[in-house]
C-alpha cells in the first residue's frame, strides 16, 4: 500500500486543525452562562441562583453555570456532558416551547452532571463551613469523613448530600433545610 502523498497529509493536517480550533471555540462558546440563558426555560434557574448562597464566589465574581455543571476533570466527560445536556436540552427547547419544565424529573440527572472537583475547587476543606471561618458540624464532619473514605465508603457525592444549593423548584421548598432559601425567594418574588 502506497502512503499517501505530503500535500495530502499537509491538507489532513490543515483541516483537523481547523476542526480542533473550531471545536475547541464552540465549547468555549457554549460553556458561558449567556449562552445557557440564551433559552427562555433555563431563566429560572438563573433567578433562583441570583438569591442562593452561590450566587458568588469567595473572591465576590458571580458563578456561572459551567463552574457546577460541566465536569472539568476529564476531556471525555465533560464533552459526553455537554453533548448529553446540550441535545437534551435543545430538543426540550424546540419540541415542547410551551411547557414548563419538568423539574422533579430532571433533578437525578442534573446532579449526576455536578461533578464533585467542581464543588472541592471552592469548597476544598471539609473540616470548616462554606465560609472557611468556622468548623462543621459533629454530622457534616462526620458525613465528610465517610465521603472520604475515613469512616466508611460514601455512596454518593456532593450534591447527594447538599440538595438545592444554588436552586429551588417550589416542590422542595417545603422542606425544613430549604426554608431560609424559600423565603428569600419569595422575598425576590420568584
Amino acid at each position: 500500500m502506497q502512503f499517501p502523498s505530503t500535500r495530502v497529509l499537509k491538507i489532513g493536517g490543515i483541516a483537523l486543525a481547523i476542526f480542533v480550533v473550531l471545536a475547541s471555540a464552540g465549547v468555549h462558546y457554549s460553556s458561558k452562562t449567556a449562552f445557557c440563558l440564551s433559552c427562555h426555560e433555563m431563566r429560572i434557574y438563573q433567578e433562583e441562583q441570583r438569591a442562593s448562597a452561590h450566587a458568588k464566589d469567595a473572591k465576590g465574581n458571580d458563578i456561572g453555570c459551567s463552574q457546577c455543571h460541566i465536569p472539568t476533570g476529564n476531556i471525555v466527560r465533560m464533552l459526553g456532558a455537554k453533548g448529553w445536556m446540550g441535545i437534551k436540552d435543545l430538543w426540550v427547547h424546540t419540541m415542547y416551547p410551551d411547557e414548563p419544565l419538568q423539574r422533579a424529573e430532571m433533578q437525578p440527572i442534573a446532579r449526576r452532571f455536578t461533578d464533585d472537583a467542581n464543588c472541592r475547587k471552592c469548597h476544598a476543606d471539609l473540616a470548616k463551613n462554606a465560609k472557611g471561618n468556622a468548623p462543621i458540624s459533629e454530622e457534616g464532619r462526620l458525613a465528610h469523613d465517610n465521603y472520604l473514605g475515613k469512616n466508611g465508603q460514601a455512596r454518593s457525592g456532593c450534591v447527594g448530600c447538599h440538595h438545592n444549593l444554588a436552586h429551588l423548584p417550589s416542590f422542595d421548598a417545603r422542606i425544613p433545610l430549604n426554608q431560609s432559601f424559600a423565603l428569600k425567594l419569595k422575598e425576590n418574588k420568584l
